[in-house]
């Protein structure tokens, strides 16, 4: 039986649903998306903010140091120099709502995406089980899929949370900053970023390839489905893997997309040349602390959520 069967069986003592698997595939990515960046979104402000930034900096944890400080100087009162804690939690929660809708959308589409094409690459052969190459080119076609559709909101998402609500010329909200994208770069200004963000894809490919592979070869090994611990470091070796091996494609395309990419290199290979002129090679993996504490962590809720809600919605 193939492991796209085996994602389709209803457990024993569970009712039929009426949803076919498709939908049930794009809810529980829907609600894993919601759930994760719910609870991740301080993190991922903070390390697309070390991504946008030009700074040589001999330490990740002085350049997180000064950016801590820069949220909590946006949040003090001008006149009474105190914190203000419903201004703290605005600027860490900036831009939460381009990222739910992409976060929660993205989730939704690859999911659905991966299915679908896991499906079709098994009616298209004999083998009773997909390799990890199968896995690998069902995550291309999916990210793929997903990327073209999502663009415009990681735009939006980008130049909001890169900067402050203070700062000049900052978008008032995620209606404001579409507008004006529309106005001042045209339709094509929302799918900057477009080329580093295809070539990124294979991050999640090689992730979900990393992850199935995985999952097929405990599945031989026990007759139940996986643990939430089996489910745990399965999800986190294969983040870990696949966003080291890829980072630098995820800088690339922040810097494309940045509130400031009007006036910088057009192109990821002109990015590239300036990054590594400037800020040398290491540049390339600016912000990968924080995303590592953050991914993987969040992968992990991602994983056990979506495996579990596929479980209750089959």
């Amino acid at each position: 039986m193939s492991q796209i069967q085996q994602q389709g069986e209803i457990p024993k003592g569970v009712s039929p649903n009426l949803l076919n698997k498709t939908t049930v595939e794009a809810l529980s990515g829907l609600s894993a998306g919601f759930i994760t960046t719910i609870i991740t979104h301080p993190l991922d402000l903070l390390k697309l903010r070390m991504q946008l930034d030009t700074t040589n900096w001999r330490s990740p944890w002085n350049r997180i140091r000064v950016l801590s400080g820069e949220l909590l100087a946006n949040s003090v009162d001008a006149e009474t120099k105190k914190l203000k804690v419903g201004s703290f939690t605005k600027e860490l929660y900036r831009g939460i709502t381009p990222n739910l809708i992409g976060s929660t959308s993205a989730w939704g589409l690859y999911f659905m995406f991966y299915y679908e094409y896991k499906k079709l690459i098994a009616t298209m052969g004999s083998k009773k089980e997909l390799d990890s190459g199968e896995y690998l080119a069902s995550g291309f076609a999916a990210g793929i899929s997903t990327s073209l559709i999502t663009n415009p909101i990681w735009v939006l998402k980008t130049r909001i949370i890169s900067t402050s609500r203070k700062a000049p010329g900052a978008y008032l909200s995620t209606l404001d900053g579409a507008r004006r994208i529309l106005k001042e770069e045209g339709i094509l200004g929302f799918w900057k970023g477009l080329p580093p963000a295809l070539i990124s894809v294979s991050q999640g490919a090689l992730q979900f390839s990393i992850y199935d592979t995985m999952k097929t070869s405990i599945l031989k090994q026990q007759e139940d489905n996986l643990t939430t611990f089996q489910y745990i470091y399965t999800s986190a070796i294969s983040k870990m893997v696949s966003t080291v091996a890829l980072y630098p494609f995820q800088v690339m395309r922040s810097r494309l997309q940045g509130y400031t990419a009007i006036d910088q290199p057009k192109t990821m290979i002109q990015v590239a040349k300036k990054l590594v002129k400037k800020e040398g090679f290491t540049g390339f993996y600016k912000g990968v602390v924080p995303n590592l504490i953050r991914v993987v962590p969040a992968t992990c809720i991602t994983f056990v959520v979506y495996e579990n809600a596929r479980t209750a919605l089959s």
